[in-house]
This record gives structure tokens, sequence and C-alpha cells, in this order.
């Protein structure tokens, strides 16, 4: 049987592991899961396990770090590198560098069950569907597979995968579907859709039973007393989600947060959110400037609407939390103060802010490279792996936007700061500004997500490069 390790630098349980884990095992497989920081020594750890193939979840910004930790690996370990993820679904050329053997583009749980069981008996890997592979010194570019129709099919995620590191035990997600029907230029979204055109239906749920069944399982093993819903937008089909509600409130019956869209946030669902149990929503505000936001952004919803469904939300005693972006193309200090105006008004609890990444491939980066915000030659490797570190659009602003990122938070607690605050996003970043957004960030996921402060330090110490 194949033994796979499957390595990552990002502290966090990813759904695709544990699921493709779910599925491996289930043919006797072996796997774990080998996180940077969390292992004394990530090469010696990951040499004592022997592994056949390495497989890493490959965001973009993060391949610089995967692809040297390839390079060392394959020096010292007769294996097959994996990569699958938003990057090689995306930036498939990756498949090139000398020590990547296989990319997965797209969904990848089938894909790994083939590659697995066909490595064990030593047939050809060539012709799997999803998979690009170098075999023969030839690179063998495969046909995507349908996407998974019925996800109740799958197996419940591997989240024994993560028991290793106790301290993820307390940020536990849980989805419940696939698919997100928006455009919004900043996203890969309608980039996947176009890949898997013609391949079946986009946005699928599990059933409200199979739901159940995992968070009663969930329950059980660790004691959960909070559940964190982390679909793109939970609220996107009223008749499963009238059905897994009922459910919910009669099988479990435990507080839970969500994320919503505006559009989609009328009063009547959000009666039914409240009384299942929902403690707090997310949306997305991104910024508080409508031309930005909807010319730049295409996210199609007003101001108006932001408020109209803040209130209702706040009428029902559930808090708010909002995601919101700075360094936008075009956006000034000025426009920026428009989105702590509007996180004001609406006395948002938990507002979140990043700073604005224009992701190859994605709609708003042709818009940069048109309109001149990107330097010449800008490409993924330009990137950084997190998005609070830095602008890359060009901006005359830059340096006081980034610096607001760090302050964002007190501005919208603590209106009477933004004098004080428009002055000292003057001065070049330092210390003392990190700091402020540590302790804030902190302090937000705390209250957000019901974590311990344990859990924050061993975070933030553990996830260096992100932070």
């Amino acid at each position: 049987m194949a033994r796979v390790a499957f390595i990552q630098n990002f502290w966090y349980q990813y759904l695709g592991v544990m699921y493709i884990s779910s599925i491996l095992k289930n043919e006797n497989h072996s796997c774990e899961v080998f996180i940077a920081g969390g292992e004394k020594k990530l090469f010696d750890s990951v040499k004592k396990f022997n592994p056949d193939i390495l497989g890493f979840y490959a965001t973009t910004g993060n391949q610089k770090w995967i692809l040297e930790t390839c390079s060392r690996l394959k020096r010292e370990l007769n294996c097959k590198v994996v990569l699958g993820g938003p990057h090689p679904t995306f930036f498939p050329e990756i498949i090139e560098d000398k020590n990547v053997d296989a990319i997965c583009i797209g969904e990848g749980e089938y894909a790994m069950q083939e590659f697995c069981s066909r490595f064990d008996r030593g047939e050809p890997l060539r012709d799997i569907k999803n998979l690009w592979v170098k075999e023969d010194g030839n690179i063998y570019k495969n046909p995507l597979r349908p996407l998974i129709d019925d996800l109740d099919s799958l197996p419940f995620p591997d989240r024994s995968l993560y028991d290793k590191y106790p301290s993820l035990k307390d940020n536990l997600s849980v989805f419940t579907g696939r698919g997100c029907p928006f455009s919004c230029t900043f996203c890969y979204n309608k980039s996947y859709r176009e890949i898997y055109s013609g391949k079946g239906k986009m946005i699928r749920r599990h059933s409200p039973e199979w739901i159940i069944s995992e968070l009663k399982r969930l329950k059980e093993k660790l004691d959960l007393k909070f559940v964190r819903f982390d679909d793109e937008v939970f609220i996107i089909n009223p008749q499963w989600l009238d059905e897994l509600l009922l459910l919910y409130k009669k099988e479990i019956n435990l507080p839970f947060t969500c994320l919503l869209h505006v559009k989609l946030t009328k009063p009547d669902v959000i009666e039914k959110l409240k009384n299942a149990g929902c403690e707090m929503a997310y949306f997305g505000i991104e910024t508080g400037d409508e031309e930005l936001r909807n010319k730049v952004l295409k996210k199609g919803f007003s101001n108006d609407e932001i408020i109209q469904a803040a209130k209702a939300l706040k009428d029902k005693n559930i808090k708010i939390g909002t995601y919101n972006m700075l360094g936008i193309p075009g956006e000034t200090v000025e426009k920026a103060f428009k989105t702590i105006k509007l996180n004001q008004f609406i006395k948002t609890d938990f507002p979140w802010c990043s700073l604005f990444q224009p992701y190859p491939k994605t709609e708003i980066e042709e818009y940069c490279r048109k309109n001149k915000f990107l330097k010449e030659g800008y490409s993924c490797d330009d990137m950084s792996a997190s998005f609070f570190k830095k602008c890359v659009v060009e901006n005359k602003e830059k340096r006081e936007l980034e610096n607001l990122q760090r302050f964002f938070h007190l501005a919208i607690k603590f209106p009477g700061l933004e004098p004080v605050i428009k002055f000292l996003i003057k001065f070049p970043s330092n210390i003392f500004f990190e700091l402020i957004f540590y302790l804030t960030y902190g302090y937000r996921y705390i209250r957000t997500y019901r974590v311990s402060l344990y859990r924050i330090i061993i975070t933030a110490l553990r996830s260096k490069e992100y932070l």
C-alpha cells in the first residue's frame, strides 16, 4: 500500500486533504500530515515516515516554499511529488519544475485514489483524469473528470489526520458544500467555472442528513460546543437551508456562525438563522466606495443594501463580522476611510481587513495590467503568501494604505482616534504598527471563533510566514 505524506506550512486543517485521506485510508493506504512549525524537525519527521508520495496543497503565493521543500526532500527520498489546490489548477505550468512529478487540476479525491492504487500496483500513471503527469520524459496532460455530483458519496473527512496537533482542535471548520455562483473580479470562481464548463453542476451541497451525521460525530468526539460553517455563501439554497436548520435545531442545537451574501440576507432568512442558533454572521463589504466595489470588484450591491442587511442582523441580536480590503486599484486614503466609516455606521462587531491581492489569471489582474497598476513583468512569484504583508498594486499612497490596514480594527472601534491614525500612517511601517495589528487580529479571532489564547499564540508562532 502507498504511504502518503501531506506537507504544509499553514497552521490549518485543510478540508480537501482530509477528504483525500479518508478515501485513501479506506483502501488501506497510509496517510500522515506534517506541518512546518508543528514538528521539531520537519524533514526528519517526514523521512522517518518514509513516504512513497508527497502531497502539497498549493496556494498562489506559497509555491516558492513548496518547491524549495520538494527540492530538499526529493534529494533525500525516493518518492513522487504531487501538487494540488488552486495554484496548480490555474498555473499548471508548475509541472515543469524538475522536482514535481504530477499536478492535480480541480477536485482531487478520485484522482488521488486512482494515482495511489496504480502506484501500489506498479501500473502506468500517465492517463489519470484531472492529473498532469511526468512519465518517460514526457508530460501527459489529461482531461478533467466530471465534478462530483453526489457529495454524500464521499466519506466523512478524516479529521483524525490532524489529531497529532492538539491546538488545532478548537478551530474546527465545517463545509456543507462546494461552489459559488458569484463572479467577483478578484476571485478565481469565474475561472474555475470556465475550466469545468460542461462537467457538471458547480453549486453542490451535502444533504442535511449527511451534515447532521458529521456534526453528531464531531460533537461526540470533540465535545463540540460551537459550529463554524465556512461555506462561501451558506444561505444560497433556501429549500436546503430550511431543511438543514430544522434538523440542526432538533439534533445539534449548538450556537453557530456562518458566511452570508448581502444580496441574499433577507429578514425571513435571518429569522430562520436566529431560531436555529446563529450568533454571528460574516459578509463581504470589501470597500465603502461604491464605484470601487461595483465597477472594479463587481460585487453588485450598494451601501444602502449593506446597511439594510446589517440592521436586519442587529435586530435579531446576531453579531456582525465584515470582510474588507485596502489597496484596491484606484483607491486613495480618502476612499479607504469610506470603508471605515461604513463599518462604523453599521456597528460592525468583528471587522476583518486584508491588503488587496490581484491574483494572476483573475479578471481584476487583467484590469490592473491594462490600467498600469502593476509593475512590468508582474507574476504570481511577486505575490506574498499572506494578504496581510504588502500591497503589490502601484499606488502613490501605498505606504499609508498598508499602515491603515494595521490600524483598521482600532479605527472602527474607536472613531475618536481618526486624527491620530491619519497622522501615524504617514510614518514608515514599524514594529509598533505590527503589534497593533497582531493584538487586534488576535482579539477578533478569539471572539469570533471562540478559540483559546493558547491557540492564538501557537498559531502566531507557527504561521510567521503568513503573519
